[in-house]
This record gives C-alpha cells, sequence and structure tokens, in this order.
C-alpha cells in the first residue's frame, strides 16, 4: 500500500494515498537495491543546487545528497536481509502540499502484490512483489519497479514549515530539521513488507484474498489472527486499542530490550486507535512502545539508523536475513562452529575467522557447497593426497580411485601415466624435488607420497626415497 508522510504542526503522521497497481501474477542472496531516477533535468535527484556536505554525505549539490541519501537507506537494508532479485525502488522528489504549518513528507509503498506464485510458503496470500520476487529466486513481473516512493522537494525551499527542512546527513545530527534518512528506513520498510491491504472500514481483504500480514496480526480479545476473522470481526479488532499484538515468532524473540508496547506474552502491540486512523492503524506498531521504535506512525526525533523490530517483522513475514560470514569462505558463521567435528552443512565444524580450516587449500563453503568434501580433513578421502590438489588434478577427492593409480610415484614419462614406477620416475622426481622441474597439480598428484608434516603438498626428497624404493622392488 502506497503511504504518505505529513506533518501537522511539525509532527510527522503516515497516512495512505492510494492502493497502486495491485496485481496478480499468473502461477508461475544480501539484497542489492537500485535506485530509479524518474526526476527530469534540474529537478529532484538532478537539482544542481549547490551545498556543503553534511553529515557524512559528501554530495555537493541537492540532488546528489539525495539520492547518497536514498542509496545509504538502501545499504541500510540491503545488509538485513537477502534477495537474489535486485528490488527497484522507483523515486523523485515533486513539489507536494505545504504551507508553514504542515506539509506532505513524501509517500511510499509496493508497487504489486503477488498470490500462489512458486516459493509462495503460503497459498492464496498476498505477498509484497520484492518479498515475492526474493521468496521465488526470480524475478515474478520483469521490467516492473518494486516500491514506489515519491519525496516533497518543497521542504527545501526554507518556505515550508516555517524553515523547516530536510536532514540530509548520515549521522541523525538533524535539530530541528526532518532526518530524512529515518523517514526512508521508515518507508522502504512499509515497500518490503510491513503493511497489510485489509481495508479497515469494511474489513475486506484485497480480492477477498488474506496477505501475509493478517497471519501474524492477533486480537487477544479473542484470541484469533486476522486470517483468520470474519469482515465484521476484523472492523472491530481494528480499534480494540492495547489488545491487537503482532505475535512473529522473531519479532516476540527479540522484544526484551522494550519496556513498554508488549502484552504479558512478550508480544509487540501494533497500534489500534478508536477510531481507526487511516494509512496508520494496523500498519505500525503501537505509540506506547518504550523506548521509540522505528515503525510507530509518528516520526519520533530520537531515532537512528537503527532498525530495532522491523527487521524481525520482515523476517516474520517470510525474509531470509542477511548472513555473517566473517571470514568469506562461502559459510555463514552460524553453521561455523568451531568444534573439530564435521556433522554436514548444518554443522560444520569449522571456524568462522578461517577460511581454510584444515589447510588443503578449499575454502570451507566450497568443501561443503561445490566439492562436499570434509572441511576438518585435507584429505577426505584417505588416498594419500589432499582435497586441494585433486580438485587441482581433476581427481576425485571423496574416492580413492581415479583414472590412474592415485599418488602411486608413476611421474614418467612426464604428464604420461604408464602405471610403472621405474628409474624414469626416480629422474622425474629428482628433478622435482631440486625445483629443476615445476610442480604442478597432476604430478603432486601422483608423486606425494610423503604426506604428512612440510611434505605434505609437495614432491621432495622424502617422496623421492618412497619412489626409489618402488622402483627397487619392481612393478
Amino acid at each position: 500500500m502506497k503511504q504518505h508522510l505529513v506533518v501537522t504542526g511539525l509532527i510527522v503522521r503516515l497516512l495512505p494515498v492510494l492502493l497502486v497497481c495491485l496485481a496478480a501474477a499468473p502461477p508461475v542472496p544480501a539484497a542489492s537495491f537500485v535506485i530509479n531516477n524518474l526526476d527530469g533535468p534540474g529537478e529532484g535527484f538532478n537539482d544542481t543546487t549547490p551545498v556543503a556536505p553534511v553529515g557524512g554525505n559528501d554530495g555537493t549539490t541537492l540532488g546528489q545528497q539525495r539520492l547518497n541519501l536514498f542509496q545509504k537507506a538502501a545499504e541500510i537494508w540491503g545488509a538485513a536481509i537477502e534477495s537474489a532479485v535486485p528490488i527497484i525502488i522507483q523515486a523523485q522528489f515533486d513539489p507536494l502540499s505545504c504551507n508553514s504549518t504542515s506539509a506532505v513528507l513524501g509517500a511510499a509503498g509496493t508497487i504489486n502484490i503477488i498470490r500462489d506464485f512458486p516459493g509462495a510458503p503460503k497459498t492464496n496470500t498476498w505477498y509484497h512483489s520484492a518479498l515475492a520476487n526474493a521468496l521465488a529466486g526470480t524475478d515474478l513481473i520483469p521490467g516492473a519497479d518494486d516500491i514506489v516512493a515519491t519525496f516533497n522537494s518543497s521542504i527545501d525551499n526554507n518556505n515550508c514549515l516555517s524553515g523547516t527542512n530536510w536532514y540530509l546527513g548520515y549521522d541523525h545530527n538533524n535539530g530541528s530539521d526532518i532526518d530524512l534518512l529515518v523517514v526512508l528506513l521508515h518507508e522502504f520498510a512499509h515497500g518490503l513488507g510491513f503493511s497489510g491491504f485489509t481495508n479497515l472500514s469494511n474489513g475486506r481483504f484485497l480480492d477477498n484474498r488474506q496477505d501475509i500480514y493478517s497471519h501474524f496480526t492477533l486480537d487477544n480479545s479473542n484470541g484469533l489472527h486476522w486470517n483468520e476473522m470474519s469482515n465484521y470481526q476484523r472492523i472491530i479488532s481494528a480499534t480494540n486499542t492495547g489488545n491487537v499484538v503482532w505475535d512473529g515468532p522473531a519479532v516476540t524473540a527479540a522484544t526484551g530490550f522494550l519496556s513498554g508496547g508488549t502484552d504479558p506474552a512478550g508480544h509487540a502491540r501494533l497500534y489500534a486507535p478508536s477510531p481507526v486512523k487511516s494509512g496508520s492503524s494496523i500498519s505500525h506498531f503501537d505509540t506506547v512502545a518504550s523506548p521509540n521504535l522505528l515503525m510507530e506512525p509518528f516520526i519520533n526525533s530520537n531515532l537512528g539508523s537503527g532498525l530495532d523490530l522491523t527487521d524481525e517483522q520482515l523476517i516474520d513475514v517470510g525474509w531470509i536475513p542477511a548472513t555473517v560470514d566473517t571470514d568469506g569462505d562461502g559459510l555463514a558463521d552460524s553453521v561455523e562452529t568451531n568444534t573439530g567435528t564435521y556433522n554436514g552443512p548444518s554443522d560444520t565444524g569449522t571456524d568462522p575467522n578461517v577460511p581454510d580450516t584444515d589447510g588443503d587449500g578449499l575454502d570451507d563453503g566450497a568443501e561443503v557447497n561445490t566439492h562436499a568434501t570434509n572441511p576438518t580433513l585435507r584429505d577426505s578421502d584417505g588416498d594419500g593426497f589432499g582435497d586441494g590438489v585433486e580438485q587441482g588434478a581433476g581427481t576425485d577427492p571423496n574416492s580413492q580411485a581415479g583414472p590412474w593409480p592415485a599418488a602411486d610415484g608413476d611421474l614418467a614419462p612426464l604428464n604420461i601415466y604408464d602405471g610403472i614406477v621405474n628409474v624414469g620416475d626416480v629422474v622425474v622426481a629428482s628433478r622435482m624435488a631440486l625445483d629443476l622441474l615445476p610442480q604442478d597439480a597432476l604430478a603432486i598428484a601422483h608423486g606425494d607420497l610423503a604426506t604428512s608434516g612440510a611434505s605434505a603438498g609437495v614432491i621432495d626428497t622424502a617422496d623421492l626415497l618412497l619412489i626409489l624404493q618402488q622402483a627397487l622392488s619392481g612393478p
């Protein structure tokens, strides 16, 4: 649902504008955002008015600072959620209603909602398009943007709101100005999934189909979620102040820092004033929350870049939280336990601070996800040479069998493996041990017989002695 921000007496409020382009699609990893700049020359993001850098925003024109701030908000959200499909925000600054005491700050929301797509966790249920794309792993409506965001360029003209302007820094030192970064983080969340599509005047779902938001909107008075209620029950619930809560597990597990704004079970209260406040009711956390939350219907001055319970709410509706991979090995820290044991991909027993725990030349993520080898053993199949050497040689690191005898000293003729270890192999091994011939992966795979300690992964005098023994003992 597209929403807009207004200021009345310098208090920021959220009110709806309209529902836009809500269409069903036919059945059919950290997130990246793309800002689709719809502004024309000289306006909005393209405004060339010179400005001084402020609060970490180093843009030197008004338009560039605005764009930088959108990108900063996208960066913050991109670090919190995962999607293989880029999230496109259709964005612009336009002159909107404004006078000395009140103004429309802007409007934002999802452009499309989608149901019954491949990968949908629940059938016959509406999802915001960016979330649906993330769950499906593909762009379900190719060419369509996901979120629309329009903000009031008149606020920067020093005539609107008695001289109150947008604050375009990243550090939240906005003083009496309006912190645009906080507003953007709030609005992006609505477009990503922090909103329902119920008509609060008649209790009806859009097209008589539930949305994912309704599954976690619980009325404690009757013990029913909104997707379980009749239209009339939803009308009554919408004004059941203090008794409507969000009972998603991720939010509930994270409410411990609140000293106000939860029910006895730790569920975060939703905003349900009487009478209904269109565009604010239900699709926000309650104003009684303490400390203040990003997704309250009033933008508070003491908010920063923290997402408090907002990212947990998005996880509840289906977003995958962005993974932390400290060592960059392709495995999330959460599945690397550093226990020294290997119980499969859900408990690798690897070190989250070391990309190649066993030192075999393959990163832990490559071993688990690509080669299915043990990331805690240098030689998964115990054939005498390491997984990295086998991978480079083209042999199977999980099997001692191969297209030639593995690690048998057969080095001659060079790169032609005849299955015989004789004086020719001794000569080739000697030259490799003396660095007179290069040691490539295939050669090491055949001649590295001494695979412990410093001898592992190279052909040296220890291997030469073993090859000599084999040559003397005969085939």
